[in-house]
């Protein structure tokens, strides 16, 4: 069978995923500790991390036509998928609420969606990594040989 786009999936989406991550840490720290340098370099890092989610989206959606979803890891599949767009509607919920929120709830709404953001990109790849270090997504093959 031919795994082309499930097995390009978790080569590539490593890249938004750090850039979410980390950009989510930095703004937050830096807004709160007043270092507007670190704030700006997490801003931006969450900016280049939103537009990269949608080739990585798009690329996990083809893989998932590759592969069979059994009954053992079907509950995985599905949170994984849901804390995934999940992400997608959370993080463009904080870029639009930084562009046209009222200016007195601007920086709450905004922190807010950056830190649930950053709970979504942390399950999105727990239950990821589930699925190829528990289940040996997307060919069988466990990691470790088994």
């Amino acid at each position: 069978m031919n795994y082309f786009f499930s097995l390009i999936h978790p080569t590539l989406v490593h890249f938004p995923v750090g850039l979410l991550f980390a950009g989510s840490v930095f703004h937050l720290y830096g807004a709160f500790r007043k270092e507007e340098s670190v704030a700006l370099a997490g801003a931006f890092n969450i900016k280049l991390g939103y537009f990269f989610i949608f080739p990585v989206f798009a690329v996990g959606l083809l893989g998932l036509q590759e592969i069979e979803v059994k009954d053992a890891f079907r509950d995985y599949v599905n949170r994984h998928l849901l804390y995934a767009f999940s992400t997608f509607v959370v993080f463009s919920a904080a870029l639009a609420s930084a562009r046209f929120a009222p200016k007195r709830v601007k920086n709450y709404l905004y922190f807010s969606f950056v830190a649930l953001g950053l709970y979504c990109v942390l399950a999105t790849g727990y239950y990821g990594g589930e699925l190829v270090h528990r289940f040996g997504l997307p060919d069988g093959v466990v990691a470790g040989g088994r």
